[in-house]
């Protein structure tokens, strides 16, 4: 029966250098699980993602590419070697953690319970989740926050940082455990470890800490969503912090230089040129609304001048009317138009007043989309998803609605072919 792993890690978190004996070897799909006596490998656990390291066993090595735990035994997953199965058990093994990442993980990790303490001690708040990997740190409580709220608990927990306040990890006695009042965000089964920020918080906890509040550096909120009735919080420490302010930056930078204005003048700037945007958008629905008006005006015309031909097409009477609708499809039974550069509103608008005129025909606005074509179709006597389902089932539609009007993307346009087969599918 293999023996829990001894976990190094608790007493030695800066360390990155162990040797250890193999206890087993065990395959899992193409992976095999290295099982040792004792380990510097921190699990994935509690929210945090494992450490990186390589293992030296028989003088090949071996990159550790995740680390579990189940039952106080760490496996240590490495990629499938052919000539993993012959590494004799008992034998010694060197390990190496990537102390850049152990350390990173460590500032993240002792920042968020500064962060936690004090919003427990400010505003009740119970951290109900926490996530820790390589690209992000989040958290959660279960009450919302203000923004002034966060902006106070981001100041006061860099204060702590700046303090240098000692961070204590350690297995309580029996006694102690009953009379700590620490935080933690689940019942714990057997010794509880805590982490005591001097002054601040005591929680429960299995990862490697920092010994010192001042080693984390800073602590940036970089986000923050509404999540379950709570708050979702993101931040970044250390050099990750580092790294998020270059990229600010030099973001900044590159937009300084494109709108030609000092930094500290980019908010006027962009006030300024969302002020045009917004005069050329005015003009752009109100361009849109008188093109709209004469097209209403010329379908209206048409549709009272056609006369039927045999084949149940509509042939429009000759005047000018002609080539203006020439792109346009109109029938006995519908107006579908095609209309390209027009807001989506003014669209809509336009197949509400032609159901409204015509009520016992299918008007619709076919427009150019960022997924090729745009439909929007309506009427008061057809039952516009009958017409969905067709659109659907035979040209490829995506969309829906209601009885009364739908909308959606096609992959191609309309003919006149399609329009006749809409119509009598829906008959």
């Amino acid at each position: 029966m293999t023996c829990r792993t001894e976990q190094l890690y608790d007493a030695e978190p800066y360390e990155s250098k162990f040797t250890a004996k193999v206890s087993d070897i065990v395959k899992t799909g193409d992976k095999y699980a290295i099982i040792l006596d004792r380990t510097l490998f921190f699990p994935e656990s509690g929210g945090q993602a494992p450490d990186k390291g390589v293992l030296n066993m028989s003088g090949k090595i071996y990159e550790v590419i995740d680390v579990q735990i189940k039952n106080d035994i760490i496996y240590h997953y490495i990629d499938n070697n052919d000539d993993t199965d012959i590494i004799a058990k008992k034998c010694e093994v060197k390990g190496e953690i990537e102390f850049a990442y152990r350390f990173s993980n460590m500032q993240q990790h002792s920042a968020e319970h500064i962060f936690s303490g004090l919003a427990k001690r400010y505003y009740n708040c119970t951290n109900v989740g926490f996530h820790l990997s390589d690209n992000e740190v989040t958290f959660d409580y279960d009450i919302p926050l203000s923004k002034e709220q966060i902006l106070k608990l981001e100041t006061d927990t860099n204060r702590v940082i700046y303090e240098n306040r000692t961070i204590r990890a350690y297995y309580p006695t029996q006694d102690e455990l009953l009379n700590a009042d620490y935080r933690s965000k689940k019942e714990i089964e057997g010794a509880v470890r805590l982490v005591e920020i001097e002054g601040i918080d005591l929680c429960a906890c299995c990862a490697p800490h920092v010994r010192h509040t001042g080693e984390i550096g800073i602590c940036k909120v970089v986000d923050t969503m509404n999540y379950k009735g709570g708050i979702r919080i993101s931040i970044l420490c250390g050099y990750r912090a580092l790294e998020y302010y270059r990229e600010l930056d030099n973001i900044t930078s590159d937009i300084s230089i494109r709108l030609s204005a000092k930094r500290e003048e980019l908010g006027e700037e962009v006030d300024r040129i969302v002020g045009e945007k917004q005069e050329i958008k005015s003009k752009y629905i109100y361009s849109n609304r008188r093109y709209l008006d004469m097209l209403y005006r010329h379908v209206v015309n048409a549709v009272d001048d056609m006369r039927m031909s045999d084949d149940n097409y509509d042939i429009l009477a000759e005047n000018d009317n002609d080539d203006i609708l020439s792109e346009h499809i109109i029938t006995d039974d519908a107006i579908i138009l095609r209309i390209d550069d027009v807001d989506g509103k003014s669209n809509r608008d336009m197949v509400n007043e032609l159901k409204e005129r015509y009520p016992n025909r299918l008007t619709g606005v076919i427009s150019k989309s960022d997924k090729g074509l745009s439909y929007i179709m309506g009427s008061d006597n057809i039952d516009c998803k009958r017409v969905a389902e067709y659109l659907r089932d035979n040209l490829g539609a995506k969309g829906g609605g209601s009885e009364r009007m739908i909308q959606g993307n096609l992959n191609r346009d309309l003919t006149y072919e399609n329009v006749a087969a809409i119509m009598e599918s829906v008959e």
